[in-house]
Order: C-alpha cells, then structure tokens, then sequence
C-alpha cells in the first residue's frame, strides 16, 4: 500500500472514531439527562401518594369527630392535600381533585389527577407525564393497648447515652408517647403499659400476688416449671413465677424499672421512663411475657379495674406489643450463658407466636443489636415490616415515631 493510501486510511479511521465518540457522547449526556426526568417523576408520585394518604385520613377523622357535613369535609381534605403539596421539590401540577364522602361506613375517597412538565424527554416526543392518585379512609375509632418493653439490662449503659437514646425516643418530645397520647386527647382509648426488663423482672405492686407471697423485693424471673414458660395463663399455683428466694445466685432485677400496668397518664409513663437506670443481663424472652401479659384479659383479675384489658378480637379494640432490646436474649433463672442463649431465645419465640395467634400486633426494634439478635426480632415480628434496626438514636427515634404512626394509621384503608 502507498504511503498517500495510508494517510488516506488513517484520516478515515479517525474521522469513523471522532463520529462514533460523538455518537456515545450524545448518547451518554441523554441518558443522564432523561434520569433527572425520571427522578423528577418518582419524587412527585411519592409526595402526592404521602400528601393523598394525609389528606384523606384527617378528612375522615374530622367527620368521624367534629361532625362536618359533606362540602366542609371535601373543603378540609382539599385545603390539607394542597398544604401537603406546598414546598419545593413539588414537581406534579395538580388538575383536578375529587372528594367523595360516604357516611355509612366513615370513608372518604380522594381522586386527583397531575401532571409533571419534563425538561429532556420532550426531545423524544414526552412533554408531560400524568400522575393519577386515589386514596380512601375509613376512620375507626378503635381503643388502643400497647405493652411496651423495654430493654434496661447493663449494655444499655455501655455507653450510657444508649438508656438515653431510649428515654429520649419513648418518652421525649414528639416520641412515641407524644404520639399515641397527644395532649389535645383522642376521641378513642389509648392505653399503655411498661414492661422493662433486665436479668429478671421488677414486677412492683404484683410482685407477690404473682410468686405465691415469695417476692417480697418485687424481683421475680421464669414460671415454677420452665415448660410452661410462654404459656398466658395468669401465674397462681403451679403457674406462679420465681422470686429470688427460689434462685439464689441469679442476677438482681432492675430497682427502678418496675411494671406498670395500662395506663392514660402520660405524665406518670414519662416520669417512670425517665427515672429508669441500668442493670445485668438480657432475659428478654421475660420482658416478651410481660409485655403480653399486660393486654392480655386473661391477666385482668390481677391488674387494677382501670387498667383491665379488653378481650381479644372484640372488633374494637387494637392489641399490640413492642419488643425492644439491644443484645441477645441470653438470660434464664437470673443466669447469663451460652446454654441459656438457646432457652431464652425460643421462649421469647415461643411467647411470640403465642400472642400473635391471639391477634396481638407484634412491633420489634434492635438498637446497635448483633446480628443474632436482629434474627430473634425478625422472628418474633408480626411480619418483616415491623421489624425496625435502629442503628444509633437518632434511627431509634425515627423506629419509635414510626410504630406510634403506625398504630394510628391501622384505621386508613385503601
């Protein structure tokens, strides 16, 4: 081949890469641009599916509540739809809104429709992209009973601002007892009652009743016979719990964290909550018992006339418990092994299914927790959506104001 032909063939073959780069170029810069179009788009469905959701539930429970006729409560769903849209990073243009209102049942249906204007994908023909919506509440006023356990064993104060992260979480403002006890009142019964539990449990004021006279400390662990252990029978008799005399060499029970039976005093939650301190190993398969224990209506013979529970599946009355912990349920008769790993683990297991057969709603939270016990949470969840792994205060806030939401929100149905 001449030396002319070479040249010619190189300056052919640069100028093919030259087009081919610019070719990808384009390609790339489109590419990236139509995913801020995209990105753009799921933002907007996301806010208005959260901003539809709002809206509808507090226009049912204003009509549920205050009594408003069919234009007040289409009026007060819509004034709550455009204040939710309010903001930057609202993409969506809002068309049209309907509101329905069906009064038999306490509903109320929202249809929108939207619009989000592209910047780069009108080049291939896309100017627009509609998002429709629809969203319906039914606001039931059901009664509330959540038993609440809490994690007050010694890694809690390892380092000491993890009791905190907790107290600040539950009790602290805007926690989850603002939440479900807000100050303004609710229309239906909310009741909550605090099971806190360490090496054993502080059963306070029920301590002898439930150990056959034996617990004069208050400290009381597992049932006479280990067997029975995740059974919800009321202990009396042969089904009575432990105390330290029957154990001698077990681990002391918490001092200041005692049980606290259903309650509406927020003021009272907070101040127990608050005054907690720390102490020994983790018997959470105990704390799992109490906390069902306490919204249980086998117990109510045991707890005072006001904080009795209601019974199960009564069709107006939600049960739920909250497991927390940040280690692993290693804890049986007040003694901390690796054999008793494996026992406190299956009867928290075990307690688990039990109440969740009952129709007990069953929430678990692991704060900076191993792996092994995030496996047992899991386990003992109602389903993997109210498992929450909180991996420092902040998220344990969030994990908490999260379930108390959560527990409102049961009465919005789609």
């Amino acid at each position: 081949m001449s030396s002319r032909s070479l040249k010619s063939f190189r300056k052919a073959e640069e100028g093919t890469i030259a087009l081919i780069f610019a070719l990808s170029a384009f390609i790339c810069i489109m590419a990236i641009a139509l995913c801020v179009d995209v990105g753009r788009i799921l933002h907007a469905e996301r806010k208005l599916a959260a901003a539809v959701d709002a809206a509808v539930l507090a226009a049912a429970k204003s009509l549920k509540e205050q009594g408003l006729d069919d234009a007040e409560v289409q009026a007060l769903a819509t004034k709550y739809l455009e204040t939710n849209l309010e903001g930057g990073g609202n993409y969506a243009h809002l068309l049209s809104v309907s509101v329905v209102v069906d009064r038999r049942i306490n509903a109320v249906t929202m249809n929108i429709d939207t619009e989000v204007k592209t910047y780069f994908a009108g080049v291939a023909g896309f100017h627009k992209v509609s998002i429709p919506k629809q969203s319906v509440a039914i606001y039931d006023s059901k009664d509330i009973e959540v038993g609440l356990q809490l994690d007050v064993t010694g890694s809690m104060c390892s380092p000491c601002r993890k009791i905190q992260d907790l107290k600040d979480a539950v009790a602290g403002t805007d926690g989850l007892l603002d939440i479900l006890l807000p100050d303004s009142g609710t229309p239906n019964k909310v009741r909550i009652g605090l099971a806190p539990f360490a090496s054993g449990v502080n059963a306070g004021d029920f301590a002898l009743t439930v150990s056959n006279g034996r617990a004069a400390n208050g400290c009381v662990y597992e049932r006479r016979n280990l067997a029975d252990q995740p059974t919800e029978a009321p202990a009396a008799g042969a089904l009575a719990l432990k105390a330290k005399a029957d154990l001698p060499s077990a681990d002391d029970c918490p001092s200041n964290a005692k049980i606290k039976a259903l309650s509406d005093n927020k003021g009272m939650l907070r101040a127990e909550i608050n005054s907690w301190n720390t102490s020994t190993a983790t018997a959470g398969h105990l704390g799992a018992a109490w906390a069902w224990y306490l919204v249980s209506p086998q117990w109510s013979a045991i707890w005072p006339a006001a904080s009795r529970p209601a019974a199960y599946n009564d069709g107006k009355t939600l049960k739920v418990v909250i497991l927390m912990t940040d280690g692993i349920y290693n804890t049986v008769g007040g003694r901390n092994s690796r054999a008793n790993e494996t026992a406190s683990q299956r009867y928290a297991k075990d307690t688990c299914d039990a109440m969740k057969a009952q129709g007990v709603i069953v929430y678990t939270v692991g704060f900076e927790a191993p792996t092994a016990a995030k496996d047992a949470l899991r386990d003992c969840a109602s389903d993997d959506a109210k498992f929450f792994d909180a991996a420092d205060g902040a998220m344990l806030r969030d994990a908490f104001r999260a379930i108390a939401s959560e527990i409102n929100n049961l009465r919005l149905s789609k």
